[in-house]
This record gives C-alpha cells, structure tokens and sequence, in this order.
C-alpha cells in the first residue's frame, strides 16, 4: 500500500490480507513500483503467487490452476481485454465489454506463476515484460481483464493526475508520458476503445446496492464484505429489515 487515502487497506484487511506499506512521497516512481513487484512474493507462504494491478483480474480457478500444476505447468500466460464502460457511469458490476489490441499485446502480462520454481523477474519498469528465469513452463492463455476504462472523466482525471505526480526518475526515462496528452486526445483514445469493444462477459445478476445512500449509520460494509467472500458460488443471500420503505 503506498500510503491510499480510500478503503483500500480497510477492504484488504476484511480479506484477511497482511498490509505492507511503502512510500513513494506522493509520486509516480515506476522504479519503486517495480522493484517492490520483483521482490513482494519472496516470502509468500504459497508456491503459487499472483501479482497484478488493482485494475486487474485474472480470469482462472482454483480448480483450472490445479490441473495446470499437474500438466507442469510453471508460469500462466494472460491475454489482455481492456473492459470499458459502455454507459456514462461508474457501474463497475456491469461492465461486460471489452477490447483487445491486437497490434499492441504490452498487457498480456505474466502475472500468476510459481515461485518455487520461477524467478518471474519483471525487466523494465512498468514491470509489462519479463525475463522470467527457472524452470518456465508456460499455459495456454487465460483471459485478464484490465479495468482502465471504467468512466471518461474518470479516466481523464487518472491520466491528469498522474501527469501531476511524474517523479523525476520517471520524467528522465520517458515512464508513464502517455498521460501528458491533452484532453481532447485522451477521451478519444476512450471513444476509440468504446467503438471497437465486443461483449465477452455475462451480466450480473443482482439489485442496486445503496447503503450509500442511507443516512449514514450503515456501517457494517465489512460484514458484508466477509459473508460475499466466503459462501459458496450460487448462493442465495435473504436480508430481511426495513428502512423508509426500503
């Protein structure tokens, strides 16, 4: 964690997660990012490790992770959907589209492999590209779906801010200068991705959530959270209580 000021570590903890904290002084440093990305999972408990990027998921299971072991399988290769929001809002839940760039494949990360036998060794420093070292089995490609473009404000406003926080070793290298273009450049790359994107996920099925919205005595959003995580897939969640009419 380099020092959030949102739920990030109240949401981790819920998630039985070990917090490590590190400071980049309010800074894009890549460099920093990059080395704490090739040095995080040393001492994990597990053989198997998935580093990636809050914006990331990987799509595999457990029991797909399973049979890979046994084909011998060291290291899973990804390729990359950027999922984009088709409507003007922040309704992450129901993103179901996504594209893919095939002239440019710097997302298809390596980000879940196995340390006990490689060494997943990220070589420049946005930590896209590896020169992994051991004994490197690779699988098939599973899906890994990249949230960048969950709203174009909210993706203007990303790009701004990082712009804002360029630490010079990043300035001096040329890291992170796709969000130094002008705005009118970066809500078309937006529309562009949105023109292009085809359906690749099923919509969630559930209500709105709006505890939000209530007059501020929700607080137990960790309870929640801990439940969600730990019933089985299918369940069926019953709530019963009222609040004005809700």
């Amino acid at each position: 964690d380099n020092q959030s000021t949102d739920n990030t570590v109240a949401i981790a903890k819920v998630n039985n997660c070990e917090i490590r904290h590190y400071d980049s002084g309010g800074q894009v440093n890549d460099q920093m990012l990059w080395e704490t990305k090739n040095n995080c999972w040393k001492n994990a408990k597990t053989d198997w490790v998935l580093v990636c990027d809050l914006d990331e998921m990987l799509d595999i299971t457990e029991q797909q992770l399973i049979e890979e072991s046994k084909k011998g399988v060291t290291k899973i290769k990804s390729e990359c959907w950027h999922m984009v929001n088709m409507e003007d809002n922040l309704d992450v839940r129901n993103i179901t589209y996504g594209f893919r760039d095939l002239k440019d494949t710097v997302y298809d990360k390596d980000l879940l492999f196995n340390k006990k036998y490689v060494d997943i060794n990220y070589i420049n420093n946005d930590c896209h590209f590896t020169n992994s070292r051991g004994h490197i089995v690779n699988s098939e490609p599973y899906k890994m779906y990249h949230y960048k473009y969950v709203n174009p404000d909210v993706f203007v406003n990303k790009q701004k801010t990082s712009a804002s926080r360029l630490s010079e070793i990043n300035k001096k290298n040329n890291w992170g200068a796709q969000c130094l273009r002008d705005e009118s450049a970066l809500r078309a790359e937006f529309q562009h991705v949105r023109n292009n994107a085809v359906p690749i996920l099923n919509k969630k099925q559930g209500i709105a959530h709006f505890y939000h919205k209530i007059q501020g005595w929700f607080d137990f959003q960790d309870l929640y959270t801990k439940i969600i995580n730990e019933i089985p897939e299918n369940s069926h969640i019953v709530e019963i209580g009222a609040w004005k009419g809700m």
